[in-house]
């Protein structure tokens, strides 16, 4: 994906961070984040937002006129004044700070970027000045991304610190790795860590999904909907499917990699054989088995996990313990599970691999 920039760019995670400061730094030059579709702006904004107990305010500025943000005005016949009625979409709480985003807000039409003047530079609409703790930002698309955005008003930049995003794979990673359903889509992207934002928008041709962190979100959806990976492996519809979620060049090569996984075999089965089943050659194979370990840890078979996982990268050791620094492999399995498997916490071996691994775990 072709998005030259010479303005410094952030990555996805650091959102949180940055608006954490612009709120400590008074909110007086609100944030406005730009980046590519499906990066997870809004997620970071929401996750900013729960994290400071506030309410968050939505307000898509790309379907709003000059009147629903500035007001609707009604005459007042007894006093002879327009009373205006503000837009029911700002719902601002009166019981806990407000988070107000204006999403989408360079595909404005240029009345509506002039009202968000005064907002962001007096903090008031009209005569209504917003609360103290109110935090105020916005985000958008670029020009470049071919997304229908307005040129942005000169004086309108000027009242933001503007924030340039870039797709980081390994904040969708961690992402991933807390929430994602499938193992199959947790694997392949894996294997095939170039695969989101790997196309070009100026080649686009305006018809075809694309390969967004928020489409393959939506192919985990699709995979997870499967009540096993055979009859995901077996559904003639899978490749199309797959492409209506994440475009042309990636959906087959999912399908491919689904109906490949399904060769593995009964994971629990080389569970209970960790120290002499066979580990496949092929990396991809070996991620979805690890993908699997993630879910098929049980609190009684956690020590065959932990060699099985190991094997995974050191298919020649079943003794995991020797070794100063965990395997890859284990690594990520390990770390996983500690994310997404709190109830394994505590257990007996997953308290000894933390504490022999201790120091490699802080630079995790």
């Amino acid at each position: 994906m072709n998005d030259t920039t010479s303005h410094i760019q952030i990555t996805t995670a650091q959102i949180t961070d940055v608006l954490d400061r612009e709120y400590r730094a008074g909110n007086r030059k609100p944030p406005l984040l730009l980046a590519l579709y499906g990066l997870g702006k809004s997620y970071q904004s929401q996750q900013f937002a729960a994290k400071n107990g506030m309410h968050y305010i939505d307000y898509r500025a790309a379907y709003k006129t000059f009147n629903d943000v500035r007001g609707f005005g009604v005459p007042n016949h007894e006093s002879q004044k327009m009373v205006f009625y503000a837009d029911e979409d700002f719902d601002f709480a009166t019981d806990k700070p407000n988070c107000l985003h204006f999403e989408e807000v360079l595909n404005a039409a240029p009345s509506v970027q002039k009202v968000l003047m005064q907002i962001m530079l007096d903090r008031r609409i009209g005569k209504t000045r917003l609360a103290d703790d109110t935090f105020v930002m916005a985000s958008s698309n670029r020009r470049c991304h071919r997304t229908g955005v307005e040129p942005m008003l000169a004086a309108l930049a000027d009242r933001f610190s503007i924030y340039h995003v870039r797709p980081d794979f390994s904040s969708f990673m961690n992402y991933m790795n807390e929430n994602a359903k499938s193992a199959e889509v947790l694997a392949f992207l894996n294997v095939n860590s170039d695969s989101p934002y790997n196309f070009d928008v100026a080649k686009w041709d305006g018809e075809s999904n694309m390969p967004t962190f928020r489409s393959f979100e939506r192919l985990d959806e699709l995979a997870a909907s499967y009540r096993n990976t055979k009859e995901m492996a077996e559904d003639d519809l899978l490749a199309a499917m797959a492409s209506a979620k994440v475009g042309p060049k990636y959906g087959p090569m999912f399908a491919q990699f689904v109906r490949l996984s399904e060769s593995i075999g009964d994971v629990n089965k080389m569970i209970d054989e960790a120290d002499t089943c066979a580990i496949p050659v092929e990396a991809d194979l070996r991620w979805i088995i690890a993908c699997r370990l993630i879910t098929a840890a049980d609190k009684n078979k956690l020590s065959q996990v932990l060699t099985l996982s190991h094997r995974l990268s050191e298919p020649n050791e079943i003794d995991w313990s020797v070794n100063d620094e965990p395997s890859a492999m284990q690594t990520y399995v390990c770390t996983s599970i500690r994310r997404r498997r709190p109830e394994l916490l505590r257990t007996a071996e997953m308290l000894d691999w933390q504490q022999k691994f201790a120091k490699t775990l802080t630079e995790v």
